[in-house]
């Protein structure tokens, strides 16, 4: 397929020597892979190329014409307009006056010109061959998609959105796509100029406003005045959550908490609501339990109102739970009582109760088989989501707290759905997936003591030991040079020691956690930031190894050191769609493979999680096997925007990262690579993000720009500016290993 070409100019020149060389033999003009008759040679000078204008303006489809009275060669294509001054420096592109480094010549009649900026003003790209001799001059018209079979007329393909209807969360709608480039084409969308329209390329981006609650129709048209092109979409902006009809008096299918079975203990609360007619009266009941009025609101979480929203909170009594052992497994039904009429529904989550703690004690599984269900989720309880899936089926939504360390151990409180409930914190509730966790059934209980407090230094680790009598439960909080590592349900020796502190350790401190008993907090601070952090369990002692800086060779940075480049997505997962017929995981893998040779050249290591176009997990891309070799990770991606942003005003260079010792990492990427590509600095965000959630080395997302936006996809689809990318990116990786210097 063709890609759309996007891309600012570059010209590679060899030295002054081979120019030298090769003033007087032929060079080649190509343009657009045909080699070009010329009457009058190329000519060197100066180590500037100069081409005879005439030949290569009408060859680029540019009408030229002469003026022998000022003598001044003029040439325009589309909106494009040059005008050469024989003997000056001074030119005028587009209506504005430049300074040339090399002046137009005339020369026996012909007029000369120096290809590079020449070809920069019309929006081409020119590059050298040393070994054909041959200059090689192409335009976005070689690279425009292909055009669709009922589009008789002007080219005209919208991207976005797509030809399916959708359903879209916002009231403005960003509309792109692409028409011919180098053209008078122009782009309207529902009888309004698009917002951004470059004419090199023929690539679009425009918002327009959406009513909600109605099928939208989006008509996207192409016209140069004769002909015209015009393809419709369909949008949708759905209603929000509206109180159902009074009559018929009814329960909704599926806006019911809870979506799956709990299993919870006394003191505990379990949220129940249901969605359902409103002004009636609500009723739940607990398997064969007492009729419980609920309270009904005007929207979720809202106040008491006559929206049909039906909530009530159960507190487990311990009348509830047997003696041992855990109950039978107890339906929730939810009751409407409206003038003499009901209707009940029984939700699709159920209870069972037990007595006595912990529920269950687990075990984290082997690494490997972990993935997706190795995240550790701590539950937000302030608010609630009826309408669409939360983890464990409580309604309540959660946030990423860490990832789970091979053989660390929990003690349940009970279960939702698919997970275990993990109380560390008082108020604080945590979610364990059951895949991540093996039940331990010879423990009933963990009772862990602190015994032991070991620190060591080698050139390149500061390794921290904590001894204890069986394997407990912990959290880490990373800075950049300290770790502060929270221990749960956990008691310390009375004569336990700190010991002596090696040269990189500026403090160590062990104390209680604030407010929390049985609870211990460890923190150790370096004399200077680390690049990476390993947990792990050597039978009950708990060990994390922090990596010092690498060194690094001034004049060779990348000398020997293994990097890892991820192309994003691949295979059955596009990405983000562009302009044209190319998506987000063709752009990146070309970066990557750029990026790839540069380092390459350099001295490093390279390991490519892909070099294909084929389908890759989020978790196979730091594979395990790599681990302990890789000193620094890159996953390069290429941005799309959300639904209701301001697509046209927001673009740019965006990095992402994990965990605080990678915030340096992500600030230098993002200033080295806007700097290199002239590109706006979006921001550095720190995520918890599959790709990047190892701690143990260096790790960045890097997202080089947006498909859609007319400014950034002029670099990001075209082969020249995607090696600018891989050169801004091997740039940023110096920097960093550098900084530590």
């Amino acid at each position: 397929m063709k890609k759309i070409v996007l891309a600012v100019l570059i010209i590679s020149i060899v030295g002054v020597s081979v120019f030298m060389v090769y003033q007087a033999r032929i060079i080649d003009l190509v343009i657009n892979d045909e080699l070009i008759e010329l009457d009058d040679p190329v000519k060197i000078e100066d180590e500037v190329i100069f081409v005879p204008a005439k030949p290569v303006f009408e060859r680029l489809g540019a009408y030229t014409r002469w003026n022998p009275g000022n003598e001044v060669f003029s040439g325009s294509l589309g909106e494009f307009t040059v005008h050469l001054p024989a003997g000056s420096h001074e030119v005028t592109v587009d209506g504005e006056t430049v300074t040339w480094d090399a002046p137009v010549k005339l020369i026996d009649d012909t007029v000369y010109t120096p290809i590079e900026p020449t070809a920069e003003a019309l929006g081409a790209f020119v590059e050298w061959n040393e070994e054909t001799r041959e200059v090689i001059i192409s335009t976005p018209q070689e690279f425009d998609p292909e055009r669709d079979e009922e589009q008789e007329e002007l080219l005209l393909h919208v991207a976005y959105p797509p030809e399916y209807q959708i359903s879209y969360y916002a009231d403005s709608l960003f509309v792109f796509g692409t028409t011919q480039s180098y053209s008078q084409v122009d782009v309207t969308v529902n009888g309004e100029p698009v917002d951004m329209l470059n004419r090199k390329t023929g690539n679009f981006l425009t918002l327009v406003d959406i009513p909600r609650g109605e099928e939208y129709t989006v008509r996207v048209e192409a016209s140069d005045g004769v002909e015209r092109t015009m393809v419709e979409r369909s949008v949708i902006y759905p209603e929000g959550l509206q109180a159902m009809p009074e009559a018929p008096l009814e329960i909704h299918s599926s806006h019911l908490m809870p979506e799956e079975d709990q299993i919870i203990n006394p003191g505990e609360t379990l949220k129940i609501v249901a969605r359902g007619s409103p002004e009636a009266t609500a009723y739940y009941q607990i398997g064969e339990g007492n009729y419980v009025q609920m309270t009904e609101l005007e929207y979720p979480t809202g106040p008491p109102g006559s929206g049909g929203i039906y909530s009530a909170v159960y507190t487990v009594s311990a009348y509830d739970a047997p003696a041992e052992g855990v109950s039978d497994t107890m339906p929730i039904t939810v009751i409407l009582d409206k003038d003499g009429e009901q209707v009940s529904r029984e939700l699709p989550g159920r209870v069972a109760f037990f007595s006595e703690l912990p529920y269950k004690v687990l075990e984290v599984q082997e690494d490997p088989e972990l993935n997706f269900s190795g995240w550790f989720r701590i539950i937000r309880d302030d608010s609630y989501q009826l309408y669409s899936d939360t983890r464990g089926g409580t309604g309540y939504p959660d946030n990423v707290a860490s990832y789970l360390t091979e053989g660390t151990r929990f003690e349940a409180i009970g279960a939702s759905g698919d997970y275990y409930r993990v109380r560390l914190e008082e108020n604080e509730t945590y979610l364990l997936h059951k895949d991540a966790g093996r039940e331990l059934e010879d423990k009933d209980i963990l009772d862990p003591i602190l015994s032991g407090i070991e620190v060591k230094e080698t050139g390149e680790k500061v390794s921290l030991r904590l001894d204890a009598d069986e394997r407990f439960s912990f959290l880490v909080d990373s800075g950049t040079n300290q770790l502060e590592i929270k221990m749960y349900g956990i008691d310390r020796v009375e004569d336990l020691e700190i010991p002596e502190m090696p040269g990189s350790v500026q403090e160590l401190i062990l104390e209680p956690m604030a407010g929390e008993p049985n609870a211990l907090v460890l923190k150790i601070k370096l004399n200077q930031a680390f690049t990476g952090f390993t947990p792990s369990w050597e039978g009950t002692a708990l060990r994390f190894k922090l990596d010092k800086p690498p060194g690094a060779d001034a004049e060779n940075p990348l000398q020997g050191k293994t990097i890892v480049v991820d192309p994003g997505h691949g295979g059955e997962d596009p990405g983000a769609p562009g302009p044209g017929e190319l998506y987000e995981k063709d752009v990146v893998l070309d970066i990557s493979l750029y990026l790839k040779e540069l380092l390459l050249k350099e001295g490093a290591d390279v390991i490519m999680t892909r070099t294909e176009d084929v389908d890759l997990d989020l978790y196979d891309r730091p594979k395990a096997e790599f681990m302990d070799e890789t000193d620094f990770f890159i996953s390069v991606h290429a941005n799309a925007h959300g639904h209701g942003a301001d697509a046209v005003n927001t673009h740019g260079i965006m990095t992402l990262y994990n965990y605080d010792h990678n915030e340096k990492l992500a600030d230098i990427m993002l200033d080295t690579v806007t700097e290199e590509m002239d590109l706006p600095a979006l921001y550095t965000w720190k995520r918890n993000i599959a790709v990047t959630r190892h701690t143990q080395f260096p790790c960045v997302l890097v997202e080089a720009g947006y498909m859609m936006h007319p400014e950034d996809n002029w670099h990001i689809l075209h082969p020249r500016g995607q090696q600018q990318f891989a050169a801004a990116m091997m740039e940023g990786i110096k920097e960093y290993f550098l900084s530590f210097d």
